[in-house]
């Protein structure tokens, strides 16, 4: 009797683009958060720091690691609800996963809460929301 080998193949798939390739040996996929994969001549440059755990949320709406940096930059300088407003506006024109039902639900605004620590006062949900209100209703609109 011959003896036969079975193998259990188990696909977590979450989201991003995956390739299933039934005939490969192996297949490896190595991810690096924030940072591309380290190389040799790249000891001598200057790393940029690693982004807070805080700023890591904002992975699932932005993809960029730059542009993520561009905006941690600008949060980080506001001072009241309206500059956070008018930051979090230009975020949802150039970011296709911030759209206007989302940047005014509460999971997304307190993101925001960890990474302004220039806030003097008014920093709770519901006025950061009416700023945002304010706000995307003020935008100018793009003609076609």
């Amino acid at each position: 009797m011959d003896s036969e080998t079975h193998f259990s193949i188990v696909f977590n798939i979450y989201g991003g683009s995956n390739q299933i390739l039934p005939n490969a040996t192996s297949a490896t996929q190595n991810y690096y958060g924030d940072r591309a994969e380290p190389e040799e001549d790249d000891a001598d440059k200057e790393e940029e720091p690693a982004l807070s755990p805080e700023a890591t949320r904002l992975f699932s709406y932005i993809n960029k690691v730059e542009d993520l940096r561009v905006y941690l930059a600008q949060i980080a300088e506001c001072t009241n609800a309206v500059e956070l407003a008018r930051v979090i506006v230009n975020m949802a024109e150039r970011e296709p996963r911030i759209t206007p039902e989302e940047m005014v639900k509460e999971r997304f605004i307190s993101l925001f809460f960890p990474l302004t620590p220039l806030f003097v006062s008014g920093k709770t949900v519901s006025n950061i929301r009416a700023r945002i209100n304010n706000a995307w209703a003020r935008r100018p609109r793009k003609r076609l």
